[in-house]
């Protein structure tokens, strides 16, 4: 039950229980704000153990932390196959499934140009690396083939046995960064747990992504804003969500400041360097990971190939972006194209 605050007669307040009234409550967890908005028995304390699972997966999917289970398996999985946690093991196979469907456009394995970029600050190194933005040292010539430091990437430099939860990199200077698809993940898990806790109806707001369970307060759905391209936190339009994960991407919400200016967070693999388009990509997905990995990969394949490759997959998907002009654009794909709506 939830508890509402009554008034009792001058100066007395007392708390009465209401039953399954909604409950909000918000956390800084895995360096993002996670805000949950739940409905049902006890609420209160279903949402303190949705934190306390989101707390736990960073430490198993932050590379900002030296103790992480995903930083051990970047220190040693060039040499010998390393056993991972259950956690790690979802999330990774989930990764290389995505990396594989999207045709490289969403990849995991981008920690070395992380790296090389500087786009983790120095409090956030990876253990045994000596600066943020040092290249990644070649492989000895005596025992791989020469190669340049550009094919240190790539989703296929990964073996992974999921039977036996092991994963093995197939050369020095790979590296797996869950920042594309961790935060959809956490999400998935965290609404697991309220679930299994009884919750009737839920929203999950983690730094912009959404996830959403239940018949919502609009007519069975819920109205999420559209990140546009000038301010996230300023929606240039709506949508009615009726299921899933509405996910955004775009380089203009986070940066560190290069020679050349600007560096975007989001990378394109291919190219080895920040992809270039300027815009937003917000993608619903049926889950967390699903919305989290497809956003960023519709953002690096830019609205023209994204678009197409949205369509053969019967995504629901927005690109928002600015014309020569000045003019905002629009392509939408799916159940965005009709201008509004219930995605569901």
């Amino acid at each position: 039950m939830g508890q509402q605050a009554m008034g009792d007669g001058p100066g007395r307040r007392t708390v009465r229980l209401v039953p399954n009234a909604t409950v909000a409550r918000a956390r800084f967890l895995m360096g993002a704000r996670l805000a949950i908005e739940a409905t049902g028995p006890d609420a209160v304390s279903a949402i303190e153990a949705a934190f306390e699972e989101v707390g736990r997966l960073d430490k198993v999917m932050s590379n900002w932390r030296d103790d992480s289970e995903v930083s051990a398996l970047n220190r040693e999985a060039a040499s010998h196959p390393v056993k991972c946690g259950p956690h790690l093991c979802a999330v990774v196979g989930a990764a290389l499934l995505w990396a594989e469907e999207s045709g490289g456009a969403f990849d995991p394995t981008v920690e070395p140009l992380v790296r090389r970029l500087g786009l983790r600050g120095a409090e956030g190194r990876l253990p045994g690396v000596p600066g943020q933005a040092d290249p990644v040292p070649p492989a000895p010539a005596a025992t791989t083939p020469a190669t340049t430091a550009a094919d240190r990437w790539g989703w296929r430099h990964v073996r992974f046995d999921e039977a036996r939860r092991l994963v093995r990199f197939d050369g020095p200077g790979i590296g797996i960064d869950l920042g594309g698809i961790g935060k959809g993940y956490a999400l998935d898990a965290a609404l697991g747990v309220l679930v299994s806790r009884g919750i009737e109806t839920a929203l999950l707001d983690f730094s912009g992504q959404i996830l959403v369970h239940g018949r919502g307060p609009d007519d069975g759905a819920w109205t999420i804003g559209v990140t546009g391209p000038d301010d996230r936190d300023r929606p240039g339009e709506s949508v009615r969500v009726a299921a899933g994960s509405l996910a955004s991407s775009g380089n203009g919400e986070r940066s560190v400041r290069g020679a050349q200016g600007p560096v975007g967070h989001i990378l394109d693999p291919g190219a080895g360097a920040p992809a270039v388009f300027g815009g937003t990509v917000t993608v619903l997905g049926p889950d967390g990971v699903t919305a989290d990995a497809l956003s960023t990969a519709l953002f690096v394949m830019g609205p023209e190939r994204g678009a197409t490759w949205a369509a053969a997959h019967h995504l629901d998907a927005v690109y928002l972006w600015h014309g020569a002009g000045g003019e905002t654009k629009r392509l939408a794909i799916g159940q965005f194209d009709d201008g509004g709506g219930t995605a569901s």
